[in-house]
């Protein structure tokens, strides 16, 4: 599949900026990308255009400046990033540093590859001996691996130094992150290998939008930790006390909905209840578990909600990309599920009737209810099936919860969104 784009420039437009976006497909392996314009010379003088490149998270994936052919993937070009092209919409940076003369210009771009997705397990919440955690990295590592677990995230509070065992140890399955642990509530952010602090030079609090605007600047993932957690004097600062909301999404991108294990359940069950009902005033949060793993001594968990994300690579921009698009769910072993056409975070259309169609892969006995807008469908023992939801709004969503015969949740799904087209 190949896309042009094609643009002029004039003389005014030299030292600005101008942005051209194009739409890569899901499934693509490689980008290329080939960028000419003319004139580019009038005798001894130049029309000087360079490109920059930036996928659909934002980050910045190489710079084209010298008429070849530029490339994008597992074999890049020299001026590219050695990434996994991600979906959605990429931007190109034309920088006209100088333009002497009227200019005309084509971008062409060709995508190629077939990659394949499959769900993998995380945990997205632990802690270690660089924190107040008891295990160290290499034993919280080999920890996770026994639980099966493809992956995970070291969270230690108000601390990056981990990240020196992660990088070192060849047999590590975990990527760096934090706990930014406040007098107000905890933050977890996801993918910085840098420190962020909550505090100013002089001891101050800091803002959340300051926060934010750091945690894009190197292209982490910002969420909030059990917001419904006892506070003082049980747990100091867990409790979030910020007078901005939780599902603020001009400030996070996820919300851990489940934090440790059935213990916790009535905390748990009040921030689901609260995440459903921002879903239902239209914000589009992901809601994640962390089980908040501190110690290897610990009893074995008899009750542990896993995140499953939607990838096509175990990489850290492909497990980003699936948290901010919320391409994951939640479940206790050994249940996963079958989505079928409607999986987590994609939009399907529809004209007359929409289908939610699932199956969940161990038959235990509970209950499964789905949730829309401005319904509860209740299945009563359905572990499977194709379900017509009726009278959706144009925009709406559904989310799948099954509990079992305690009323606790064993699968907790994030949205698939419905758009009636007409």
């Amino acid at each position: 599949m190949t896309i042009k784009i094609n643009g002029s420039l004039s003389p005014s437009d030299s030292k600005i900026v101008k942005i051209e976006e194009f739409e890569v497909p899901d499934s693509i392996s490689e980008i290329h990308l080939k960028f000419d314009y003319i004139p580019r010379r009038i005798e001894s003088l130049e029309n000087q255009i360079t490109l920059s490149i930036y996928d659909s998270m934002g980050n910045f994936v190489g710079r084209y400046d010298n008429f070849k052919d530029f490339v994008v993937g597992g074999n890049p070009s020299p001026s590219a990033f050695r990434i996994l092209p991600l979906p959605g919409n990429w931007k190109v940076m034309l920088e006209n540093d100088s333009l002497i003369s009227h200019v005309n210009y084509t971008i062409e771009i060709e995508f190629t590859g077939n990659e394949k997705y499959k769900w993998y397990k995380g945990e997205l919440h632990t802690h270690s001996i660089h924190s107040d955690g008891k295990f160290s990295v290499k034993e919280l590592n080999e920890y996770l691996r026994s639980h099966n677990l493809d992956f995970f995230f070291l969270t230690d509070h108000n601390n990056v130094s981990g990240y020196r065992d992660l990088y070192f140890d060849k047999n590590s399955i975990g990527f760096i992150g934090e706990e930014i642990s406040t007098f107000k509530g905890h933050i977890l952010t996801l993918g910085n290998d840098q420190f962020v602090d909550w505090k100013e030079k002089d001891g101050s609090e800091r803002s959340l939008s300051s926060i934010r605007k750091e945690i894009d600047c190197i292209h982490a993932l910002m969420g909030v930790a059990h917001p419904s957690m006892f506070g003082e004097p049980v747990c100091g600062g867990c409790a979030w006390k910020h007078t901005e909301s939780p599902f603020d999404t001009n400030l996070f991108d996820f919300v851990e909905i489940w934090n440790g294990s059935m213990e916790s359940k009535l905390l748990n069950m009040e921030t689901i209840y609260s995440w459903i009902a921002e879903l239902r005033k239209g914000k589009r949060i992901t809601a994640t578990s962390g089980f908040d793993l501190h110690s290897s001594t610990d009893p074995e968990p008899s009750f542990w909600l896993k995140n499953h994300f939607y990838l096509r690579k175990l990489e850290l921009t492909e497990i980003l990309y699936a948290i901010k698009h919320g391409m994951t769910y939640i479940s206790t072993d050994p249940i996963t599920i079958n989505f079928y056409d409607n999986l987590p975070g994609k939009v399907v259309k529809y004209s007359t009737e929409a289908k939610f169609k699932f199956e969940l892969s161990d038959p235990v006995k509970g209950r499964s209810m789905i949730i829309t807008k401005n319904d509860i469908i209740d299945l009563g023992e359905i572990y499977s099936g194709e379900i017509t939801l009726k009278d959706l709004n144009d925009d709406d969503f559904a989310i799948l919860i099954f509990f079992d015969k305690n009323e606790t949740p064993l699968v907790i799904t994030n949205p698939v969104y419905f758009k009636k087209v007409r």
